[in-house]
């Protein structure tokens, strides 16, 4: 096994995602200290870990598909067991550490992403229906819930509303990549949208469900303390999407889904930058 297979296996920059939506519901709740440290390594052990599950999980479809065969495990370079316990040692490891060291409702935020992303999305959903990724998604609204509640052991608007933008983000950013690749899809007897639906309504659905969270993004920054730098950070790359998934709406292509899908791949970092920023204050000069 080397670092480039393990690497592939963990998903670190979906780990890396997830900890930033979450450091940024922290943080707004005005979170600090060394329980940041604590929340963060929690957040990877149990992101990257459910990442080598899901690997031992879809070890089946992955080999079926074009754009995962090359994975370790189908190519044999890892062993499914191996995956299986690295990832199920790392995501034990992290809800511990949570446990031991967060609320008990961060603890539960956390152990629930993975529980989402793992058993009713990946084993129940992925493979059964078209809803997999619009349920499933609801994996990825768990870290900033779990932020939050690591520091106050509540839940508020703010933190809600973000996660409700991740959930929104989800399916729309996903099905940009998916239209691409309907045809993997189709041959491995998956039902994401574009392989049952078709292109063209795949198109509609991705174009309107960005849409919608993007009136969610804007609903986040008239609660935020300063909304100024908020608006000011992610408006730019927020038209865009929003120029590309009406462009998609009209104009159902796979080249046009795909430049969807590398617009909104960046985005939802720069909505967590631009509420961090937010906390920014300049003291009065009077």
């Amino acid at each position: 096994m080397n670092a480039k297979d393990l690497s592939t296996l963990l998903k670190p920059k979906i780990a890396f995602l997830n900890v930033l939506t979450g450091v940024a519901g922290y943080v707004l709740a005005g979170g600090e200290g060394v329980r940041l440290l604590f929340f963060i390594v929690a957040g990877f052990l149990t992101a990257m870990g459910s990442g080598a599950v899901n690997h031992y999980l879809d070890r089946d479809i992955d080999a079926r598909m074009q754009r995962t065969a090359d994975r370790p495990i189908p190519k044999r370079r890892i062993k499914p067991s191996e995956a299986l316990l690295i990832g199920m040692g790392m995501i034990v490891s992290g809800v511990m550490l949570s446990l031991l060291t967060l609320t008990p409702l961060a603890t539960f935020f956390i152990a629930l992403g993975a529980f989402i992303y793992l058993v009713i999305y990946t084993m129940w959903l992925k493979r059964r229906t078209v809803w997999n990724i619009v349920i499933g998604g609801a994996a990825g609204s768990c870290p900033p819930l779990a932020g939050w509640a690591a520091v106050t052991n509540s839940i508020d608007l703010i933190p809600v509303l973000l996660a409700f933008l991740i959930f929104l983000w989800t399916p729309g950013h996903f099905w940009g990549l998916a239209i691409r690749a309907e045809r993997d899809y189709r041959r491995a007897g998956i039902p994401m949208l574009p392989a049952v639906a078709g292109i063209e309504r795949a198109s509609f659905v991705t174009g309107l469900s960005n849409m919608i969270t993007v009136a969610v993004w804007f609903a986040i920054g008239l609660l935020l303390q300063n909304p100024l730098f908020y608006f000011i950070i992610t408006t730019p790359l927020t038209v865009l999407l929003a120029k590309d998934s009406v462009k998609l709406m009209m104009k159902p292509e796979k080249e046009t889904a795909w430049r969807v899908f590398k617009t909104s791949s960046p985005w939802l970092m720069i909505i967590v930058v631009g509420a961090l920023a937010s906390l920014i204050s300049f003291p009065s000069p009077f």
